[in-house]
């Protein structure tokens, strides 16, 4: 089913592509992810001057400590409607989402137990796949560079099962659907050959 799911991303990721000059084209790499460890890297392509379409690839696979996990991978096409121009100030998006993820054995800051009481005590393996919103706003630095905030919200199918870390019992596999955080960003984005 993963497979399947990753396929089907990658081709919505590709429709709509047409070939594109090197102007068109901006790499981009959020900073607050990598503050947790995760890896990514997006691209994005021009397919007109209001619109983009681009894909962004996250990894985590760490365990921090002895026993807290935020490992995780996945994967999220998207298109994005620029108001004035592309790559330049507001935009908002749609977009898909899937991947799977293994975290547990810590408690979350600021709002500690109240949220997710069992996280400290538990792990929760499973897969995600879903759908949401973006909006965002690049600000100019150079010629080639923008810096770019963004927050994004959906709703997303989860599928996993709790494992305790003490005595290793494995729950049954539950399915939910939740409204999701799907992005938070500050990113840095490079633009290929760009004339601004």
């Amino acid at each position: 089913m993963t497979k399947k799911f990753l396929w089907i991303l990658l081709l919505v990721a590709g429709l709509g592509i047409r070939p594109a000059s090197a102007q068109q084209f901006a790499a981009r790499s959020n900073l607050l992810y990598w503050m947790t460890g995760t890896i990514n890297l997006g691209g994005e392509y021009a397919v007109s001057q209001h619109s983009t379409v681009g894909v962004s690839f996250n990894l985590n696979p760490w365990t921090f400590g002895s026993d807290n996990k935020l490992q995780h991978w996945f994967v999220r096409p998207e298109y994005r409607y620029w108001f004035t121009e592309k790559y330049t100030r507001f935009f908002i998006g749609a977009h898909l989402i899937g991947g799977q993820f293994e975290v547990g054995g810590f408690k979350l800051p600021f709002i500690g137990n109240r949220l997710l009481s069992s996280l400290p005590d538990n792990y929760y393996k499973g897969s995600v796949i879903g759908a949401g919103i973006n909006i965002g706003y690049d600000f100019y630095v150079s010629p080639h560079w923008n810096i770019e905030l963004s927050a994004g919200a959906g709703v997303g199918r989860l599928k996993y099962h709790a494992k305790t870390i003490r005595e290793g019992y494995a729950t049954p596999d539950k399915a939910r659907i939740l409204p999701i955080p799907t992005e938070l960003g500050v990113n840095f984005v490079y633009l290929f050959n760009s004339k601004k």
